[in-house]
């Protein structure tokens, strides 16, 4: 545009005052976004002016929502991502993704604080010192020069797993290309163990297992973390908990049988559960296989004699027998191919192939070798140059490969990542990653469903994508990943493309895009045979290194929103520990909160212990992705566990040895009780109501007979409140449903702008979680059971925080909910004293401003923009999101009668919550969700007796034990 182009109409000689301020105001504002503009969001210069035709969709102040996916190793979960302003704010699940079904996980939900990561790449690196992106370009130019002399002769590519079809389709040009290239996989979070296990057992091609819960009557879990850390966790959780809906005596539930050495989340759902080292479970399952006669298989050393242990076998073989084609057997990615080759063999013999059990092909997956054949290539000289996409393998992998010093040995390398790390320090080149919600991509789930990933966000910073990366060593030229995906779909989908691209771009789904299910034969091969090593005879404790619940492999360990997440069972939040039982802990003579040396594998680490119940006895359990070097948040937090892990079995080793150091070390828990049973000869009042389906069939109304006070409950003071009045709010959460997973956590405190407040204060017990997680045994020490209750404001009728605040800052709304005035607000703390429940949180002090200082101001662009940041010494709780109550309302009253539909009003908790325990609505409509499972013979109301009249109530546990087992 020429400086004679007119923009504006002169301004007259005589203006008007209004014509005159509305000038200085527009000259004002311009100024202001020159010299104050966000860098970051990097605008472009614009003129003010309004729209000749506003966009139908935009509405200032209203968000707008976008699909896009994400992976954790080969779990793809579809996400709807709310964009503020263009600036996205919240994640959620897509609902027309299968593997999200509209819910989402911890890691989903908290993947939107990583995006604002202060710690994240800002510039490349040239041998640790800052460069820029221009250099970084010029060494990619060299190194594609280089590839195309000699063909890739020397060059090694290390990447972690994306399941994405363009990416695939790149390393396949990228392979055509220069042949004598190497490519390698690495990703703690996908081992490969059930495809290479299947190709064992006489599979053809590469294939992996989908199950469909939904159909199983008879679950078993061999050390697996079904709805916890193990691959597609959202989606087994829902249709898992779609079989236990009970509403009526006489409704059926599914069975979950669990064989597992530590005490997972799915452990806590389990309806019979069996404490067994995880070296056993292929024991466990050779037992299965001739306890129901299907033919010897091998099996690596003799199974536990325990007479439980025997039984087990015996009563699970006859319930798998007569639940034939309804059953499925799951097991975990820790356990070696041998072990899923026997259980593809199992599930094969049960029938359950095609009907719970599906399998899918991997066949455009790029052909790689593993770590160790890296660092042998890189020993012996055959690696002159590496690069490396995503992951960390320098710190995520064992010891014995030495991996950090065999990169720092390869006279070219250069790491593709969103942070750097410690394997970015031991390259040459380190390269900035863009973020998933910056990047165009695609990424296939693992039943087949492809999922276009779009950003929501310019890059932040100068960044490329992996497919970008590798689409610029592969031709040599800049390309837009927008220009790649596209035109991998579009050499795909010929007819009919752009209505299929911007199909696939709304609803966030490539149409028909699910591969057809692979139809394999199993058997035991020689192959299979030769595969089993003979188990490791000896003394020592078993020691299992598990991926966290929080952090993952170390991959989200510099989110402060994870770190501060409560393990579900342990409730440690800002570490890891050594977790063992009792019984393990008395014979080492060691305590929680000792410091104690672990000596596997020939080398030792120091860590904290803490003592368990659920723990199979002479087993430790560490949890993996802690003791990390980078990154402000992940920078000492934690031991690291990959420093005794061996290549050769890296999830589990036997014979090692435990010892105290005299030390002690703090452990920042959240919960240090936990017990349903009182002590002494105290009448029992537990929180959490439970009983088995038997026992509710045959005594459906259990919940109001075992009631602590008689039906005429204590006189009150107060009136009877009055709850016919327009819409009266109120939510229920069915415990047969919740596995404690944490999602519901991670949303309530992206949605309404909680701090982190930091191990120290958590320690205090002044953490600002508005939704706590608690966790109670039942059971005896030996073998505990779990239950998980949500807990946040109740909502009370009769809330005893109200009457005893000074100010009336906190106060009863006319439709029922329980209202806070933060700026009347004096700090007394007198509610919190007064909360039945304890779930008031109180800022002792400014914790948001903290949180900017330690994050960095990149994390202001986070927050949701409709609700109030709180200052030091103001009260804090759930609020029933009433943001979104409100914004509902004015929707209703704008386009209908007033009147907000049942489901019209969806909580955060409620809206990611896999299971879909959480339902929210109003109680005075008969017909809503919340309504029916409130009139259910299950519900009730914690601390009822108190008189409070909760407005959130639960409906109580059920479990399916095999009577045999009990």
């Amino acid at each position: 545009m020429s400086k004679n182009d007119k923009i504006i109409s002169p301004v007259p000689e005589n203006p008007g005052r209004r014509r005159f301020l509305g000038l200085m105001g527009a000259s004002a504002a311009t100024t202001s976004m020159a010299l104050g503009g966000c860098s970051v969001l990097r605008k472009p210069v614009e003129n003010i002016l309004p729209y000749a035709k506003r966009p139908e969709d935009l509405i200032p102040g209203n968000p707008m929502y976008f699909a896009t996916s994400m992976n954790v190793g080969d779990a793809v979960l579809g996400l709807l991502v709310e964009s503020q302003e263009g600036r996205p704010t919240k994640v959620d699940g897509n609902p027309s993704h299968p593997m999200s079904m509209g819910a989402a996980n911890a890691w989903a939900q908290a993947s939107i604080l990583d995006l604002y990561d202060e710690d994240r790449g800002k510039h490349p690196l040239l041998n640790g010192k800052e460069s820029d992106m221009e250099a970084a370009e010029a060494a990619l130019t060299s190194l594609a020069g280089k590839l195309a002399k000699n063909g890739g002769d020397g060059v090694g590519i290390l990447s972690d797993w994306t399941p994405s079809p363009t990416l695939w389709a790149l390393f396949a040009d990228f392979k055509r290309k220069y042949p004598k290239a190497k490519l390698y996989s690495h990703d703690p979070m996908h081992t490969g163990n059930s495809e290479t296990g299947a190709s064992l057992a006489g599979a053809k091609g590469r294939i992996h297992p989908v199950y469909t819960l939904d159909s199983a009557q008879v679950i078993v879990s061999l050390d697996a973390d079904l709805f916890g850390t193990d691959g597609d966790s959202v989606r087994a959780a829902y249709d898992f908990a779609g079989g236990r809906k009970v509403e009526k005596p006489g409704d059926g539930m599914n069975r979950l049988y669990v064989v597992e050495s530590g005490f997972t989340n799915t452990g806590s759902m389990a309806d019979n559960r069996l404490r067994l080292p995880a070296s056993q479970i292929g024991a466990f399952v050779a037992a299965l296989h001739n306890a129901l006669k299907l033919g010897d298989v091998p099996t690596d050393g003799p199974l536990s004699s325990d007479s439980k242990v025997q039984t087990w076998v015996t009563e699970l073989a006859k319930d798998l027998a007569a639940n034939r084609g309804r059953s499925a057997v799951v097991v975990g990615p820790r356990q070696p191919a041998w072990v899923h080759g026997l259980v593809h063999l199992l599930n094969q013999k049960l029938g359950n192939l095609g009907k719970t059990v599906h399998y899918m092909s991997d066949a455009d997956a790029p052909d790689s070798g593993t770590l160790a054949d890296l660092s042998e290539e890189i020993l012996t000289g055959r690696i002159s140059t590496l690069v490396m996409m995503g992951g960390n393998p320098a710190y995520s992998t064992s010891s014995d490969l030495k991996l950090a010093a065999r990169i720092s040995q390869v006279p070219i390398s250069i790491h593709l990542s969103y942070l750097p790390n410690q394997t970015s320090q031991a390259c040459t080149w380190y390269i900035p990653q863009s973020h998933y919600l910056e990047s165009w991509g695609d990424l296939r789930a693992n039943d087949g469903t492809v999922s276009i990933q779009q950003p929501l966000i310019a890059p932040l910073f100068k960044s490329l994508s992996a497919i970008e990366f590798l689409a610029r060593l592969t031709t040599n030229k800049s390309s837009k990943g927008y220009d790649l995906v596209r035109a991998h779909w579009a050499g795909i989908r010929k007819d009919g493309f752009e209505k299929m691209w911007r199909k696939s771009l709304h609803d966030g789904v490539v149409a028909d895009s699910a591969t057809k299910p692979a139809v394999p034969s199993f058997s035991s091969t020689k192959a299979l045979k030769k595969s089993v090593p003979k188990r490791a005879e000896g003394k020592g404790l078993e020691v299992n290194f598990v991926a966290d619940t929080r952090v993952a492999d170390g991959r989200f360990g510099n989110n402060p929103w994870l770190q501060e997440l409560p393990d579900p069972m342990s409730k440690i939040t800002w570490d890891n520990a050594a977790i063992m039982n009792a019984k393990t802990a008395a014979e080492n003579g060691i305590a929680s909160y000792d410091l104690v040396q672990i000596t596997v594998n020939g080398r030792s680490l120091k860590i904290a212990a803490f003592v368990a119940p659920g723990v199979a006895d002479g087993v430790v359990i560490i949890p993996l992705g802690y003791g990390q070097s980078a990154g402000r948040t992940a920078k000492g937090v934690g031991f690291n566990a990959y420093t005794v892990q061996s290549s050769a079995s890296p999830r589990f080793s036997l014979g090692a040895g435990i010892k105290s150091t005299g030390g002690k070390y703090k452990l920042a828990l959240t919960q240090v009780y936990g017990s349903q049973k009182p002590p002494g000869d105290w009448e029992p009042r537990p929180l959490v109501r439970e009983n088995t389906l038997e026992g509710f069939n045959k005594r459906p109304n259990f919940v109001e007979d075992d009631e602590v006070l008689p039906k005429e409950k204590l006189k009150s003071l107060w009136e009877q409140p009055n709850e016919t009045g327009g819409q009266q709010w109120g939510m229920s959460i069915d415990l047969n449903a919740c596995n404690g997973c944490g999602a519901c956590t991670i949303a309530c405190q992206s949605e309404n702008n909680i701090s982190v407040v930091g191990k120290d204060e958590v320690m205090n017990g002044r953490e600002m979680h508005w939704i706590r997680l608690d966790r109670y045994y039942t059971g005896t020490d030996e073998e505990p059971q779990a239950v998980m209750q949500p807990t946040a404001c109740a909502h009370c009728e009769t809330a005893p925080c109200e009457n005893v605040c000074p100010v009336a800052a906190t106060a009863h709304s006319p439709e029922g909910l329980n209202d806070i005035a933060y700026n009347r607000c004096i700090g007394t703390r007198y509610c919190a004293n007064n909360c039945p429940t304890k779930v008031r949180r109180f800022n002792f002090f400014n914790y948001a401003k903290r949180n900017d200082q330690q994050l960095g101001k990149l994390s202001y662009m986070q927050r949701n923009p409709d609700v109030t940041v709180r200052f030091r010494g103001v009260i804090e709780k759930c609020t029933y999101c009433v943001q979104r109550i409100n914004e509902a309302k004015i929707d209703a009253k704008a386009h209908g009668n007033g009147v907000v539909p049942d489901g019209g009003i969806v909580p955060a908790c409620s809206q990611t919550c896999p299971t879909k325990a959480i339902s929210f609505g109003d109680i005075n409509d008969a017909k809503s969700e919340v309504s029916v499972n409130k009139a259910s013979s299950r519900n009730y109301g914690v601390l009822s007796e108190l008189n409070i009249h909760p407005r959130t109530t639960y409906l109580a546990k059920l479990r399916n034990p095999n009577p045999a087992l009990v």
